[in-house]
């Protein structure tokens, strides 16, 4: 810069002091560091004061963040060792089951050894047990058909199950309790009384060889009881289909019910009306009287007859042709056959179901045994008639309808009615109508009341019968 008195300019070699502006501008520069140091020195000794303020807040914020980081480093510490002693137990653990394992192996290995022959000692065991089982139930079910068939045999033998041979011909007359086992396609000219003493004697005894076979009938018969003094007899379908069912009154039996009565008995169209085996009057009679109640009867008797007709079947007792309407409805022959089948231990040998079932492995010794009475039942599971194997052999029966039977007895019986315009008479017939209407079911019960001894009792003629004829002409 210029000087301002000697106007020149500044040099610091050459002539330093000529003036004070010189000497300003010499120092100039001095100044400037010293002031330069002075700032310095100020702002270190702000920052000192200010540093030495704030000393205890640091100390404690520090300490503070030593404490977590202590405290962070004793977690990670802790958690370290954790999973150390947690794999160490895993391993423990892993030993163990290995250990475990290997025992397993070896004593399934040492129990395998020999398996095979033990299975198979075992089923061969079971086999054994089983097939003796078997070889016992069978020879339980032979002894309780012995039984049954001794049963029926002396049920029937106590009951008085006669037959003996008509005079000069080759049939047979049929007696059951000393009285005449009906013929369904003659019994017309028989009457009522000794039709009714009949049937309840059949329905007495069928009902109980059936009970002492275990077997339930097709048709569902109901004997006397309390408030239900004659027998009856349900038809195939409403046989076991019902509860208890009052009596059937004659005077009911064509007309209908009133309708008070069905107000009482909301259900009593539920159900079915039994057929009776019972008679009040003469068939022809009661065929022109009350034609409902004559083919009741006639169903009832037939329905009977299939009874006995089927229970013979079930039994294996030979009841002829099966078609026949004169075999099903010869109820004293059939009867007669079962218990001379059950005595003599003869039995026709019934069609091999076509299903062996359970009992195929015995069939042969069955077939060649000739005891077949009490055999097949309801009542026992060998042999049982509701099985697949009993259904099968219940099949093979073959039997005519009963409702068929009905309807062809009911053609025979009314188609044989006009026929005869002569009878033969014995003496009684000429006495008077009042003597003869009041001993006529004594006579009729009396010369049916013949005692015969044995099953094949000697024949006798009709007491009475002398040849005299009268014409009578029927209405």
């Amino acid at each position: 810069m210029d000087c301002d008195i000697c106007h020149r300019g500044h040099d610091p070699q050459r002539l330093p002091f000529l003036c004070a502006v010189d000497a300003r501008n010499q120092v100039y520069d001095a100044r400037l560091k010293n002031l330069h140091l002075l700032i310095e020195n100020d702002t270190l000794q702000a920052q000192i004061a200010k540093a030495s303020a704030d000393g205890p807040a640091t100390a404690d914020l520090t300490l503070a963040h030593q404490r977590l980081a202590e405290d962070r480093a004793d977690q990670i510490l802790a958690a370290a060792d954790k999973l150390r002693t947690e794999i160490q137990a895993a391993r423990d653990e892993i030993k163990t089951r290995r250990a475990a394992l290997a025992r397993r192996r070896s004593d399934l290995s040492s129990v395998s050894t020999g398996l095979a022959d033990r299975r198979a000692r075992q089923q061969h065991e079971v086999e054994k047990s089983t097939q003796m089982l078997r070889f016992r139930w069978s020879q339980g079910a032979e002894e309780m058909a012995q039984t049954r068939a001794f049963l029926c045999t002396e049920a029937l033998r106590l009951y008085g199950l006669k037959r003996t041979r008509k005079s000069n011909t080759s049939r047979y007359d049929y007696q059951i309790g000393k009285v005449p086992i009906v013929d369904l396609t003659s019994m017309d000219s028989l009457a009522p009384e000794v039709i009714s003493t009949s049937l309840a004697h059949v329905a007495h005894i069928v009902m109980l060889v059936s009970h002492y076979l275990a077997v339930r009938l097709p048709a569902e018969i109901t004997l006397p009881h309390r408030d239900y003094p004659r027998p009856t007899i349900f038809n195939l379908p409403g046989s076991y289909q019902h509860g208890p069912v009052a009596f059937p009154s004659s005077s009911s039996s064509s007309a209908p019910m009133s309708s008070s009565a069905q107000i009482r008995d909301p259900e009593s169209h539920h159900v079915p009306r039994p057929r009776p085996l019972y008679v009040d009057k003469p068939l022809p009679q009661l065929s022109k009287e009350d034609p409902a109640m004559y083919s009741f009867f006639l169903e009832g008797v037939t329905l009977l007859a299939y009874d006995i007709a089927w229970l013979c079947s079930c039994q294996g007792v030979s009841i002829g042709d099966k078609g026949s309407f004169e075999d099903m409805c010869h109820m004293g022959r059939n009867l007669y056959n079962f218990v001379l089948a059950s005595q003599l231990q003869g039995y026709v040998q019934p069609a091999k179901p076509a299903n062996n079932g359970s009992h195929g492995e015995d069939n042969n010794s069955v077939e060649s045994r000739s005891n077949w009475i009490g055999r097949y039942s309801h009542g026992t599971t060998y042999y049982y008639l509701g099985g697949v194997e009993g259904t099968d052999f219940i099949r093979t029966f073959k039997l005519p309808s009963p409702m068929k039977l009905a309807d062809k007895l009911k053609k025979k019986l009314l188609g044989d009615a006009p026929g005869a315009d002569w009878e033969v008479l014995d003496d009684d017939a000429w006495k008077p109508d009042d003597v003869t209407n009041a001993d006529a079911g004594v006579r009729a019960l009396s010369g049916a009341f013949a005692d015969k001894k044995g099953l094949e009792g000697p024949s006798s003629p009709r007491a009475g019968t002398n040849g005299w004829t009268k014409v009578k002409h029927r209405p």
